[in-house]
């Protein structure tokens, strides 16, 4: 399985399994490829895009643990395990952005 380097000046590399990227970059509205960069005046937008996501999956989580629960308690006490969440995988990338927005520089990425 392939990894994909986010690299900016604005903080260590990151290093994400492709399949995790490939997500990312269709949330963030970027083509997937070898190579690219967030532009400086690109950054807040894939940010808010990416944030607006991982907010979205944890309402989403939210009402369905709150599904589980009733159903736990009707009896059913199956053990249900949690699963990795987007915010969980994403959470180095988007600390990566506000950096890079808060020093106005780029976020590149390659193979």
């Amino acid at each position: 399985m392939a990894l994909v380097v986010f690299r900016s000046k604005a903080a260590g590399e990151i290093f994400m399994f492709a399949e995790t990227a490939r997500r990312i970059f269709e949330i963030i509205g970027r083509q997937e490829s070898p190579r690219g960069v967030i532009t400086a005046e690109q950054v807040p937008e894939a940010l808010q895009k990416l944030v607006a996501a991982v907010e979205e999956e944890k309402a989403q989580l939210k009402a369905a643990g709150e599904q589980a629960d009733l159903q736990d308690k009707e009896g059913d006490g199956t053990v249900r395990p949690r699963p990795i969440t987007l915010g969980q995988r994403a959470f180095p990338l988007i600390e990566m952005l506000r950096e890079a927005q808060k020093k106005k520089v780029d976020v590149t990425w390659g193979i």
